[in-house]
């Protein structure tokens, strides 16, 4: 009897070291792998600036219908090949473990649960070119085409966003809505409330001249 409690001990504890290595994993700083523009991006194309992202932020707005909650990430990594203002591709990507509430507990439920961020690390943005172009009061215009790939889903996006000429750099600004169904995320649920499938994406990237 007295073994099979102390098997029964070991195997509480061994839980307990797993769940505790586990969550210092997910606590632990971790450098995003390298986000360079992959080369069919750049086939037929003769792109000769190289550019990367400098510092950034990316925002997500949820619903949760008695009130509103942000998740914030301000590491974000990037290369951009362009030529000039006309014509850009690139890629743009945040550790999903980034993504900050504000609350602990709120982000370990968003991180495990519904990010899935042990399987799933990266959030990752493919810009494959530029459209609708115009030229605004001091900044431009544009439509940034690519692919978002959130939770291991990969779908095209057309996002309208604005860039701003910044001490010889550029900012880029936009925002989009975004389905957490159409990337397989489980939609939270805080004290009985149920988050809205739709949030909304907001990001600013300052983006310079390549070392």
């Amino acid at each position: 009897m007295r073994s099979n409690v102390l098997l029964l001990d070991c195997h509480k504890m061994k839980c307990v070291c797993v769940r505790t290595l586990f969550l210092l994993w997910l606590l632990s700083p971790r450098v995003l792998a390298a986000c360079d523009v992959p080369s069919k991006l750049l086939a037929g194309r003769t792109l000769s600036e190289t550019r990367k992202v400098l510092k950034g932020e990316v925002v997500f707005v949820a619903d949760a219908r008695l009130h509103d909650f942000e998740g914030r990430a301000t590491v974000v990594s990037g290369r951009v090949r362009a030529r000039g203002i006309d014509e850009a591709v690139g890629c743009v990507a945040i550790e999903a473990k980034a993504l900050d509430t504000g609350i602990g507990l709120r982000n370990r439920l968003m991180w495990e649960d519904h990010l899935e961020v042990a399987k799933f690390p990266e959030i990752r943005f493919l810009l494959a070119g530029l459209s609708d172009l115009r030229r605004e009061a001091g900044r431009i215009g544009l439509t940034l085409e690519g692919e978002l790939t959130l939770h291991g889903v990969t779908r095209r996006l057309r996002i309208p966003a604005t860039v701003s000429p910044v001490d010889g750099r550029f900012e880029v600004e936009g925002r989009t809505p975004l389905l957490m169904s159409d990337y397989g995320i489980e939609r939270p649920a805080f004290l009985f409330v149920t988050v809205k499938d739709e949030v909304e994406v907001r990001f600013r990237v300052l983006v310079g001249g390549a070392e």
